[in-house]
């Protein structure tokens, strides 16, 4: 029986997981036509279904960049550094900004 619950635990995560990448690519789709906007509701979204999404906070600190909207970005590339420090991309963006 308990494998059967892991299982199930399994397939709900692996879906869950799904789900945000849509949510993420959703927010890519936004952003390349402009609607920042809604690209920056979509990476939210996604950070609310995953805190540690590694994805999520690039793209919503790439977005928020765009807008020139300097401390969100900065916070959002920090938090990717804290959940992954060698990320190069994030050190890249996150230095540019503290820069400025």
């Amino acid at each position: 029986m308990n494998g059967d619950n892991s299982q199930g635990l399994e397939k709900k995560q692996a879906q869950r997981k799904k789900d945000i990448d849509t949510i993420i690519e959703v927010g890519k789709f936004y952003f390349l036509n402009q609607k920042f906007d809604e690209a920056i509701a979509e990476y939210k979204k996604a950070i609310a279904l995953d805190s540690k999404s590694i994805d999520a906070y690039y793209n919503l600190g790439i977005t928020l960049e765009a807008i020139s909207d300097q401390d969100g970005a900065r916070d959002a590339f920090a938090k990717v550094l804290e959940l992954d420090p060698a990320n190069k991309g994030a050190q890249e963006h996150y230095d540019r900004l503290v820069e400025d």
